[in-house]
């Protein structure tokens, strides 16, 4: 498994994070695989892991929006 922030660190982004946007941290442990997929995609697009990570979350269902 690997840290998200290994996957950050590897891609050169910037470890700094805006601290408003600091309300929780979350540790990921994800699989070769996976880690290599967002390094792809983030380098293909240009944008930090941390906002694509953001980005999905927001796009997950709840209840409330059944």
């Amino acid at each position: 498994m690997i840290d998200i922030r290994e996957v950050v660190a590897k891609s050169n982004f910037s470890n700094t994070m805006n601290k408003k946007w600091a309300a929780k941290r979350f540790t990921i442990n994800l699989t070769s695989s996976e880690a290599e997929k967002l390094e792809k995609y983030c380098s293909n697009t240009g944008r930090p892991a941390t906002d694509v990570i953001r980005e999905l979350i927001r796009s997950l269902p709840t209840k409330d929006e059944e």
